[in-house]
């Protein structure tokens, strides 16, 4: 077997996945429509996935309790003969992290997530970088594992993918090959900058490439020159949201890996992450690569 490539560092729990009717008021109930146990996190979302397209896979970041929690996740992973778990600690006495993913009927979600005051990480090491071409980071959490972790990779020569960063002043900005931001979310924490304005300034501060991302509407790239180019997503009948950024980087990853150029392989991000959002929990059902590629055809 060839080793693992890519290491996707970060977010790891087991999410509780609830389905309902509307999100609960204080005086009117939600109603459970459909409720299951899956692996989540964005480091996990992502390694599973690519994972199950044959990929050789490495995994670490946040730790698993000795608990029932951490067992069920730890089944899951044995499931996936490429992905290594080996630095994925465990300890006796700590909860594994969870989270409850509320999803509406159009697709939308929101999360509550439990015990992240006790949460526990591992550093990343030059052992976990072994035969690294990319590291795969989220921001899941607090920064600076992230930004040790990114330092790292940088001094070893890995390429650094990462999303969410939305200030030109972050300190893991200067490590940074590849940034993916969601418009909304840049919106949101900087309301007075048009999102692909922000981009341009964390592209030129980080001397790095930058997609926005705008749910279903146009994704933005930006080369590190600063070239820009668009894709169009294709029109899905979303089920459930929940980790479509993820899984985009694990379709962005694949065709980085492939020796694709930047757009294209943004295409496959693209394509990914449609994908994921017709299937209920992001890795209840794991979408064969068949499958991500013949949805390619409606990218535009």
């Amino acid at each position: 077997m060839n080793p693992p490539r890519i290491l996707c560092y970060g977010e790891i729990d087991l999410d509780i996945y609830l389905a309902l009717d509307r999100l609960p008021t204080r005086e009117l109930s939600a109603w459970v429509i459909d409720e299951f146990e899956n692996v989540g996190g964005a480091a996990a979302n992502s390694a599973l996935w690519l994972a199950n397209w044959g990929l050789p896979i490495r995994l670490a970041g946040h730790d698993l309790g000795a608990d029932a929690p951490g067992a069920a996740v730890r089944e899951v992973f044995a499931r996936y003969p490429l992905l290594d778990v080996r630095f994925v600690a465990e300890h006796a006495g700590y909860r594994t992290p969870r989270c409850q993913c509320l999803v509406l009927p159009d697709g939308e979600r929101s999360f509550i997530s439990h015990w992240l005051d006790d949460m526990r990480m591992t550093a990343v090491t030059d052992a976990m970088l072994d035969g690294i071409d990319w590291i795969n980071l989220d921001m899941s959490g607090p920064d600076e594992p992230r930004v040790q972790a990114a330092r790292l990779a940088s001094a070893r020569g890995v390429s650094v993918l990462v999303n969410d960063i939305y200030r030109a002043d972050h300190a893991l900005l200067p490590f940074v090959d590849v940034l993916v931001m969601s418009a909304a979310v840049s919106l949101s924490k900087a309301p007075a900058i048009d999102p692909l304005d922000l981009a341009v300034q964390l592209g030129e501060a980080g001397d790095c490439a930058v997609i926005v991302t705008d749910s279903s509407a146009t994704v933005t790239i930006f080369d590190a020159g600063g070239a820009r180019s668009h894709i169009m997503p294709p029109t899905v009948d979303a089920l459930d949201t929940t980790g479509a950024g993820d899984i985009f980087k694990s379709g962005l990853l694949y065709g980085l890996l492939a020796g694709l150029s930047l757009p294209e392989a943004a295409r496959w991000g693209v394509a990914a992450g449609s994908v994921c959002c017709k299937y209920a929990g992001t890795t209840q059902t794991l979408a064969p690569l068949a499958e991500v590629r013949a949805m390619l055809e409606f990218v535009g």
